[in-house]
């Protein structure tokens, strides 16, 4: 139980900006339409950017960009399951708030780059695993300390060709636990 209400805690304090931003959108009326094509080329540079560079100078304001967008745009929508990062480390460290988002991030613009395969989950999923892995192997030559046990397997399962079982087994997971949320974790909304 303990474990469950550390990892609601983590869970609230990486997501709280999409939470009350999604909330408020909801209760307020659509203030703007579908995204422009330039706002779309953006969101691909910069989530490419951040993979590559997650921690450069301005990775802060880009990512805090792209989250608010994704917030704001209706066409869009990214559904956030962190049973794929294990149990993320309290207090954060080793940049976890900025791997776990990159998930979203990366799935955003594997959704704007693939517009045929956006609907299908498992693709987008495991496009924004691997962008979050990108981002957590850049992160590790600039910072080995920030080592993340738990990634590091996921990584070895990548280079050993399992990575799409995991998603697959963490999707279903995820979608068990929507079907009986745990009234402990707090969930951002689609």
């Amino acid at each position: 139980m303990k474990l469950q209400s550390i990892r609601a805690i983590v869970i609230a304090t990486i997501l709280l900006g999409l939470v009350v931003a999604r909330a408020a959108r909801a209760q307020q009326p659509q203030q703007r339409g579908p995204s422009t094509a330039e706002e779309r080329a953006r969101a691909v540079k910069v989530a490419h950017e951040l993979e590559v560079d997650p921690l450069a100078k301005d990775a802060k304001d880009n990512r805090d960009w792209f989250i608010q967008w994704i917030v704001a745009i209706p066409a869009i929508t990214v559904t956030v399951c962190n049973d794929y990062f294990g149990t993320v480390q309290k207090p954060l460290r080793g940049h976890s708030r900025e791997v776990v988002n990159q998930m979203a991030i990366s799935s955003t613009a594997f959704m704007i780059e693939h517009p045929d395969k956006a609907k299908d989950e498992q693709a987008v999923a495991t496009a924004g695993l691997l962008g979050s892995l990108k981002a957590y192997q850049s992160i590790l030559k600039q910072e080995p300390d920030a080592r993340w046990p738990y990634l590091d397997k996921i990584v070895q399962m990548r280079d050993q060709g399992k990575l799409d079982d995991f998603v697959s087994d963490t999707r279903r997971k995820c979608a068990q636990e929507e079907e009986e949320p745990d009234p402990d974790t707090m969930r951002a909304a689609r």
